[in-house]
C-alpha cells in the first residue's frame, strides 16, 4: 500500500500542477539519471519506475526499468533513448543525478549547463558521485527495503545530512554558484555499493536479508568543476562543522577508562577574517551543545568538574579533527572548499582583487585558527552507568 501510495501521489501531483500535457500511457517517470563516460562522449542511464510492479499488479516484474544510450551530448543522447523506450521520459519527479567517478574527474560544467538550460527539469533533485564505480552500476541495483533504489538514496541523503553530518545534500544552483565563485569550491556526496552480488539487479536481491544495498558516503572534493579526491568520514564531518552545516550528529570520547557517547543537538560556526603580518587569516569559532547518551565504566557525572573535563576532551578532539581536515585539503587537494575566499572578498574587497586569480594557491598558505567551545545540555536519564557498582 505504501508503494502504491507513492505512485498515486506522484501521478496526482502531475494533474494538480497542470504540468502534464502527455497522456500517462505515453510517459515514463524518470526517478534518476546517471551520466558516465563513453567512447562517443556520454553514456546516459535512466532509472524509470514500473508502476505495475510497485503497485503489486505484476509482482514478478522488476520495480524499475533502465534505459541506456550513448552520444556526443546530453540532449542528443536523451532523445536517442526514444529508440528503446515506448514512452517519453518525464523529468519533473527526478530525485537524483549521479555522475560516474571517471567523468566527474574530467569535469561536470557542461552537464550542469544542460540542466540549467533545459526547461523540463526542476531544481529540487540532488547530485551524487558514484564512488569507485559507474552511475550505471548504481542505478541497476534493486534494493531490499525500497525497490525503487533512488527514492531510498534520496531519503537517505536528506536524513544523513541532518542527523549524521558527513554527507551534504546539494542541488543545482548551489553547485553552480560554487563552481563559478572565485573563493569557494564544491563538494558532492558519494554513493557506493555495499555487499555486491550477482543478484543485485534482480528481484532476488529483495528476498535476501543481507542483499546488495546502496550507501551514501563521504564527500568528494572538487577544484572548480573537477573531482580531485575524497574526504574521509571524519574529514567530511569536520568540513560540515567548519562551514556551519551540522544540524545533529553523534560523537564519542575516552575519559579515564570510560567510553562516553554524546549527541550534538546544536552546532554553530562563525568565520571571521583578520590580518596577520599584513596577510589575511581566518578564525573559525564552533559552538556546540550536546547530550550525554551512553557511558561505560563507573564514571559519575555528578562529581565535581567531571562535566567540565568531558567538555574539554570534546573540544580538544573536535579541534584536532577540524585542523586535520583543513590540513589535508590544503596539502592533498589545494582547493578552498570551505569558502574562506568569499569571506576575504567581503571583508577586504581591494585585497581580494589582487589575490583572487590565484586563490587556490594562496589558500594553501592561509593561516586558519579553529576554536571549539562545548557545553552540555542533558546528562540523560542517569548520572552513571546502570551497571556501575554503588558505594
Amino acid at each position: 500500500m505504501k508503494k502504491l501510495l507513492i505512485v498515486l501521489t506522484i501521478l496526482a501531483n502531475m494533474f494538480i500542477g497542470g504540468c502534464l500535457s502527455e497522456e500517462l500511457t505515453d510517459i515514463g517517470i524518470a526517478v534518476s539519471m546517471g551520466i558516465d563516460k563513453s567512447e562517443e562522449g556520454y553514456l546516459i542511464t535512466y532509472q524509470v519506475m514500473n508502476p505495475k510492479a510497485i503497485s503489486a499488479k505484476a509482482p514478478n516484474e522488476a520495480p524499475i526499468v533502465l534505459y541506456t544510450e550513448s552520444g556526443k551530448d546530453l540532449f542528443q543522447t536523451i532523445r536517442k533513448i526514444t529508440k528503446q523506450s515506448p514512452r517519453k521520459m518525464y523529468h519533473s519527479h527526478l530525485r537524483t543525478v549521479i555522475f560516474g567517478e571517471e567523468i566527474a574527474k574530467e569535469g561536470i560544467k557542461e552537464m550542469l549547463d544542460f540542466f540549467v538550460r533545459e526547461h523540463e527539469y526542476r531544481t529540487d533533485f540532488y547530485f551524487l558521485i558514484a564512488k569507485e564505480t559507474t552511475a550505471h552500476n548504481i542505478l541497476k541495483v534493486i534494493t531490499p527495503l525500497e525497490s525503487v533504489s533512488q527514492m531510498e538514496v534520496y531519503s537517505a541523503l536528506e536524513r544523513s545530512a541532518k542527523v549524521w553530518a558527513p554527507t551534504k545534500a546539494i542541488k543545482i544552483f548551489e553547485l553552480v554558484n560554487k563552481i563559478i565563485s572565485d573563493g569557494d569550491n564544491p563538494v558532492i556526496t558519494g554513493v557506493e555499493i555495499l555487499n555486491p552480488n550477482d543478484k543485485s539487479d534482480s528481484n532476488d536481491n529483495i528476498k535476501l536479508s543481507d542483499g546488495t544495498k546502496l550507501c551514501v558516503t563521504s564527500l568528494g572534493v572538487f577544484k572548480k568543476d573537477k573531482l580531485v579526491g575524497w574526504l574521509s568520514e571524519n574529514e567530511s564531518r569536520s568540513y560540515n562543522y567548519i562551514i556551519g552545516e551540522v544540524e545533529s550528529t553523534v560523537g564519542d570520547i575516552e575519559y579515564e577508562q570510560n567510553h562516553i557517547s554524546f549527541e550534538v543537538i546544536k552546532a554553530e560556526s562563525k568565520r571571521k577574517v583578520y590580518m596577520l603580518n599584513g596577510k589575511p587569516a581566518i578564525n573559525v569559532e564552533i559552538n556546540l551543545t550536546h547530550d550525554i547518551n551512553a557511558t561505560t565504566g563507573d564514571l559519575d557525572l555528578t562529581e565535581e568538574n567531571v562535566i567540565e573535563k568531558l567538555n574539554d576532551k570534546i573540544e580538544e578532539k573536535l579541534t584536532i579533527l577540524c585542523n586535520n581536515a583543513v590540513k589535508r585539503v590544503k596539502e592533498d587537494f589545494g582547493t578552498d572548499i570551505f569558502g574562506f575566499g568569499e569571506y576575504i572578498h567581503r571583508a577586504y574587497p581591494k585585497l581580494w582583487k589582487d589575490i583572487k586569480d590565484d586563490w587556490n594557491s594562496e589558500f594553501t598558505k592561509l593561516p586558519v585558527n579553529i576554536n571549539v567551545k562545548v557545553k552540555i545540555n542533558n546528562l540523560g536519564l542517569g548520572t552513571k552507568s546502570i551497571f556501575s557498582k554503588g558505594d
